[in-house]
């Protein structure tokens, strides 16, 4: 397993196992409107989609319909990018939908000084 897409699953299993694996006799769910695969794309996207990892880009405020394009493309192959073809390839295609919306419905990230 390459080093960097094992250090990304090594982020991501605390966010994913909260969010899938509910402790026994509970229904735990995730917050309304946040899509329960957040945690595989929070992980270097952060929550909001402001990334706190250098060489991650920011999602949050993208156009929806090529956030999930650009998931489905990285599913099918068509781009290239080791972690983020696995992780894809983890979604369902409600999923991506969910994911895209979430992210589109996020306030852009404006660096210091407004450009």
């Amino acid at each position: 397993m390459k080093p960097l897409f094992a250090a990304l699953l090594l982020a991501a299993a605390p966010l994913v196992s909260a969010q899938t694996s509910p402790p026994a006799g509970s229904a735990r769910l995730p917050p309304p409107g946040q899509p329960a695969q957040l945690g595989l794309c929070a992980a270097c996207h952060g929550v909001d989609g402001r990334s706190r990892t250098p060489g991650t880009p920011h999602i949050g405020g993208q156009d929806e319909i090529y956030l999930a394009e650009s998931l489905r493309a990285y599913r099918d192959g068509r781009r290239r990018a080791v972690a983020m073809n696995a992780i894809s390839n983890a979604l369902q295609p409600s999923d991506v939908d969910e994911l895209a919306a979430w992210y589109a419905r996020q306030p852009g990230f404006q660096p210091a000084g407004g450009r």
